[in-house]
């Protein structure tokens, strides 16, 4: 009998230290301040103890079994204070993994700050080195331990298990793993999620194991994968560019620009902001290494933009920093999270405000009606600083309200009518590039606009009164 009770203490001993963690623990929020998800993945089977509270001691704890097929365990983290620390611990066998969380704030806090970055494939030591900072700006600021979006291509090849074992999630790279272990990710879909590794296209069903999203969609087979959240005064629409598979050229599905229109519209969010992948506008002028502008974003997404006075997009895709204005929404490629580096080939002019071939993130901090966007390298240098005001009392009526532009679509020639207090102010015509095609001071309260000499397409009438601009869009069919 002793020697059964030796070889079972032999065997359970063997067996702990044989299982071992191999992605995580990590986050991904739950869409509200009262949870957080914590999940990992480990080599062999097993069961799991998850440890929480408000100090290091704990308190609260739960036993996990694996889900699915894969060693893979998810906990959510219920019945929590929002705007509060918390500390987590994880124990598989003989190993423990630490962690904490800020959970998300009230619905009406006026301040929050996050992160974005993208682009991180092949290169987890160059990743290394972005993050690290983001944990070094995270420790001069702790309030700002909130989210991080991430703008696609995590890998090089999406569908393949090891690209997410050795790239993203691979351990050696400590400043990688603790940040995923702090902050919640919040990820766009990108082309390289659904290739495999000869490089055809697919359904992201890897990148959905790992980060199993509530989307929109309610898909649960790597396609359709949009989403949006609410955090604080921010809301977030997650576009995917690529469901249905729109991979070239990369656009939305009728269905999910319906969803964005609603989404966009129903939001009353003081802020907000779309993630996607591949930008509307970036640094690309005749480069053959540069990807070319989504007119997809140009030509849909945009009007959105205007109509619903969101003020920033974030996207990836090529591989540097560049931040373009096209009528008052800003378009930021933040492809600097590891890729290999492209050189941008138009640096500033025209709608393109300045581009650079370097690494960097983005923190952006909210306090009430003002938002700083800092562009940063991992060095802690400043790459750019932008400044956005959002008026939260007087000026934020809808355009609708004042403005009243008809028949449209039209062939051309439209009514424009418009509240009294809007005479005299200034009024440009641009189609969805940014170019001005149009220019005439508004003298009385209903004027007849004769554009049948443009092309049929979208433009966006801008009345710019010195105090605030409102911009309606325009068919010419």
């Amino acid at each position: 009998m002793k020697k059964i009770l030796i070889v079972l203490s032999l065997f359970l001993s063997i067996t702990a230290i044989s299982q071992n963690v191999i992605k995580g623990p990590y986050l991904l929020y739950p869409g509200n301040n009262s949870e957080m998800t914590v999940m990992w993945q480990t080599n062999t089977s097993g069961t799991s103890v998850i440890y929480w509270g408000t100090t290091l001691y704990y308190g609260d704890s739960s036993v996990v079994s694996e889900y699915g097929t894969d060693h893979q365990f998810k906990y959510t983290i219920q019945g929590l204070d929002p705007g509060q620390k918390y500390y987590y611990k994880v124990e598989i066998g003989n190993t423990v993994k630490t962690g904490s969380f800020i959970t998300a704030p009230e619905a009406n806090a006026g301040d929050v700050t996050f992160y974005i970055y993208g682009d991180t494939r092949s290169h987890p030591e160059v990743q290394n080195t972005v993050t690290g900072r983001i944990l070094t700006e995270i420790n001069n600021d702790p309030a700002s331990q909130t989210f991080c979006l991430i703008t696609g291509d995590c890998v090089k090849h999406g569908r393949t298990e090891s690209d997410w074992q050795n790239q993203f999630f691979n351990t050696a790279y400590s400043n990688n793993e603790t940040l995923k272990s702090m902050v919640p990710f919040i990820i766009a879909r990108g082309n390289h999620e659904n290739y495999d590794a000869n490089y055809y296209n697919g359904y992201a069903t890897v990148f959905y194991k790992y980060w199993p999203y509530d989307f929109a969609s309610n898909s649960t087979n790597g396609d359709d994968m949009y989403q949006s959240i609410d955090y604080g005064p921010v809301h977030i629409a997650v576009v995917d560019q690529y469901d249905n598979g729109s991979y070239d050229p990369a656009r939305l599905s009728s269905a999910q620009l319906m969803w964005l229109q609603n989404d966009l519209a129903n939001s009353c969010k003081t802020w907000k902001f779309i993630l996607l992948h591949e930008p509307g506008w970036s640094a690309k002028y005749t480069s053959l290494r540069e990807h070319g502008n989504n007119t997809d974003v140009q030509q849909n997404i945009q009007p959105l933009c205007i109509q619903n006075n969101v003020k920033a997009v974030f996207g990836g895709h090529n591989h540097y920093y560049a931040h373009c204005e096209v009528d008052s929404v800003h378009h930021f490629t933040l492809g600097g999270g590891g890729a290999p580096l492209y050189t941008p080939s138009h640096t500033s002019g025209g709608v393109i405000v300045y581009a650079e071939k370097t690494y960097h993130f983005m923190k952006l901090q909210i306090q009430g009606d003002n938002a700083v966007l800092t562009a940063i390298r991992p060095d802690g240098s400043v790459v750019e600083t932008i400044n956005l005001h959002m008026p939260t009392s007087g000026l934020a009526e809808k355009p609708e309200e004042n403005v009243s532009v008809y028949p449209n679509p039209s062939n051309g020639i439209f009514n424009m009518q418009i509240s009294g207090d809007l005479l005299n102010s200034e009024m440009f015509i641009s189609d969805v590039a940014g170019h001005q095609l149009f220019r005439k001071k508004i003298a009385s309260v209903m004027e007849t606009i004769n554009l049948s000499d443009f092309g049929k397409g979208i433009y966006i009438v801008t009345l710019k009164t010195g105090r605030k601009n409102i911009q309606k869009k325009i068919i010419i069919k």
